[in-house]
């Protein structure tokens, strides 16, 4: 069985994306083209009538009811004709606030099948000035169009045709710069761990390690001309793996650390959406009866990342409370309350999942003949009981001082020690607030006194316990806190935290990979003919070594 494994690596200017405003007249109604300025989009798999692309062998999916819930990048409302032809070509626009310099742009259109623009022009401007416009051919669905351009802060570029007639334009991620492949002959290690939190109580991330080797001193340190000079943190990388002359998408990453080992040899450590987002602030807020995918919109906008929601989780109703916290938190917090749970698995994106019902079908077997040696089996610790607190948040009648702060000059922002509303300042402008911050502008050495009615918290504990405790057997419970359950939700939640502690058999298998992933319900052979259900939870491959993979599952 023959395997590969590439990475691509985007050499770009990391601030150019983040600072793009797009425009794009001819689009799809579901459409936001500002998802170019997001990090982490990869479009989903779905069925469409465009010509010859359903293809029926089950790897497409059906095209979701509420395509709002998935960021996509940009489509063409209009399709090419039968000579692959646009009748009025598509233009995108992207403007900055800054100026800004690349090596190129690197499209990525369509994976799914190849499919991509085969003729376009893009045009650089600064401000009204043109300062080169320049013609490509993409010969692929990543292609990067190599053109050194320097100040610029608005891209102009036209969509003449599709490589297959009767297409739309797909777009679902531009970068500014060009990427560089390592394959086979310069890879010399590489390995992948991918890990899920079925709890709900914390939110796992993906890490990718890789050494490249590099004959014409391309990542020497010292050498001003080579590739470590261009290498910034968050920087994309792209993993796809070769099966059986198959080839598919292992994930998107971002560059996080790396280390010189002599002036050959470059180790590379980087992590996934989640990963990048723990570093980020996300200001929180109070809602009431917030649908989840307005809140989760909310939070993936602002933290600059694509994502996706199972759609049996769009509509449930959030209440509750968010401090000042990570967007990493954030999501932690949204998941626990709706029921899910968040994988960037063989994606490119962040997956808000429903959480998994082990009495479904399993996706995916591994036999006994697939395994290796050395499996481990361990009964995990008995919880017998599960305690979650609740929280009904009030706002108070009285107007109090939340703090007083001496202001620097401009703007200044403050953070409050607990949740208010109706924010008064007795110096300075307010410019800004929310339930745990304002901003005022004020002048240097200025005491500003802040007030405003806080929100009271009034907390309740709900509990699930066994019935009976099992003969010899000691309590031992599990106590869980999210500001957004309260008494709506968090009896369901304690009930599904308690159900999930009841499967306790634990499988440590290595086996080669095919199409497992952590999250799917997998059959695993433990005996001649004997099948057990688990979930695959976590998954180690050495993507160098022939995709072996050691796992860690958990079912009955």
């Amino acid at each position: 069985m023959g395997t590969s494994v590439s990475i691509s690596f985007g050499l770009v200017d990391v601030t150019a994306k983040q600072d793009t405003t797009a425009a794009l007249p001819d689009r799809k109604a579901f459409i936001d083209p500002q998802d170019l300025s997001l990090e982490g989009v990869y479009a989903p798999k779905v069925a469409t009538l465009e010509r010859n692309y359903f293809k029926l062998d089950g790897s497409f999916r059906l095209f979701p009811e509420n395509p709002e819930d998935f960021t996509w990048g940009v489509w063409s409302e209009s399709m090419t004709g039968d000579d692959g032809r646009f009748t009025t070509p598509p233009v995108l626009t992207l403007t900055f606030q800054e100026l800004h310099e690349a090596i190129g742009l690197t499209f990525e259109f369509d994976p799914y099948g190849n499919n991509y623009c085969n003729d376009l022009l893009i045009r650089w401007y600064h401000g009204a000035e043109l300062i080169l416009e320049k013609a490509f051919q993409p010969d692929n669905w990543r292609f990067s169009c190599v053109e050194t351009v320097q100040n610029y802060n608005k891209i102009e570029i036209v969509f003449y045709g599709t490589v297959r007639p009767h297409r739309y334009l797909k777009v679902q991620n531009i970068m500014h710069g060009m990427n560089k492949m390592f394959e086979r002959g310069s890879l010399k290690s590489a390995s992948l761990l991918e890990e899920i939190d079925l709890s709900g109580l914390t939110v796992s991330s993906n890490a990718l390690e890789f050494t490249v080797y590099s004959e014409d001193d391309d990542f020497n340190i010292f050498n001003p001309k080579g590739v470590y000079t261009l290498l910034q943190k968050k920087q994309q990388l792209t993993v796809e793996g070769t099966q059986d002359g198959t080839t598919k998408h292992l994930g998107t990453f971002y560059l996080e650390d790396m280390e010189m080992e002599g002036d050959k040899l470059l180790s590379i450590s980087a992590q996934d959406g989640i990963g990048i987002m723990d570093g980020t602030n996300y200001k929180g807020g109070i809602y009431r009866a917030k649908p989840a995918h307005e809140l989760l919109k909310e939070i993936m906008d602002n933290a600059g990342f694509g994502y996706t929601l199972d759609s049996s989780l769009r509509n449930v109703p959030v209440t509750g409370y968010l401090p000042i916290c990570s967007h990493r938190e954030a999501l932690q917090h949204l998941a626990f309350a709706i029921g899910g749970y968040v994988t960037t698995a063989r994606s490119g994106t962040v997956n808000i999942v429903a959480f998994p019902d082990w009495s479904n079908i399993p996706t995916v077997s591994i036999g006994r003949d697939r395994k290796f040696i050395g499996t481990k089996v361990k009964m995990r610790s008995l919880v017998t009981g599960v305690n979650v607190k609740a929280h009904e948040y009030s706002l108070s009648d009285e107007v109090e001082e939340l703090c007083k702060v001496t202001l620097a000059e401009g703007r200044n922002e403050i953070l409050f020690s607990e949740p208010a509303a109706e924010i008064s300042i007795d110096v300075g402008t307010l410019v800004e607030s929310g339930v745990n911050y304002c901003i005022v502008e004020g002048t240097a050495d200025t005491v500003c006194t802040v007030s405003g009615k806080k929100y009271v918290d009034t907390e309740k504990t709900v509990t699930v316990k066994m019935a009976e405790l099992p003969a010899g057997d000691k309590e031992n419970n599990v106590d869980a806190d999210s500001t957004l359950l309260n008494s709506a939700n968090a009896q369901s939640a304690a009930q599904r935290l308690f159900d999930y502690y009841q499967y306790r058999i634990e499988q440590d298998i290595s086996f080669v990979m095919k199409e497992e992933t952590v999250g799917l319900l997998a059959d695993i052979e433990t005996e001649y003919g004997v099948y057990r259900g688990s979930v695959v939870e976590s998954m180690d491959t050495d993507l160098t070594g022939g995709f072996v993979t050691k796992a860690v599952t958990v079912g009955e």
